[in-house]
């Protein structure tokens, strides 16, 4: 039972990306029917990660695909994906992607969505880019 609403709760996730107002626990515990604690605690356990790590590496995943099939300015992405200015959105991305997203549009690889999406700390192993 859990598990379907951990299931239920990442396919609104999914239908929220775009939102730039930012996605609030408050409303995703409010979503599930769980308190923000309790929710937290059980998509961890079910994840391997938080939600926040959840929404934020999906907004990044989201945000490369972006950068690499649409021809919009890279504060426009940035924007659109909920990150608060371009110098943000920057900096977080080369953290995660090891690269800027300039240098990413021009030859960057969008990396395995599930390898992406592993849930521990940054493994910096992996080489989204050449």
């Amino acid at each position: 039972m859990l598990e379907n609403v951990i299931n239920d709760i990442v396919r609104w996730l999914e239908s929220q990306l775009q939102q730039t107002e930012g996605i609030k626990i408050d409303a995703i515990a409010h979503k599930s029917g769980y308190s923000k604690w309790h929710l937290q605690r059980i998509f961890k356990e079910l994840k391997g990660c938080t939600l926040g790590q959840y929404v934020r590496r999906r907004r990044l995943h989201e945000a490369a695909r972006s950068l690499r099939e649409d021809n919009l300015p890279i504060l426009d992405i940035a924007l659109q994906y909920g990150f608060s200015s371009q110098a943000t959105f920057t900096r977080i991305f080369k953290k995660h992607f090891n690269t800027t997203p300039a240098k990413f549009r021009e030859n960057g690889h969008l990396p395995e969505f599930k390898a992406f999406l592993y849930c521990e700390e940054y493994i910096p192993e992996y080489k989204y880019c050449e």
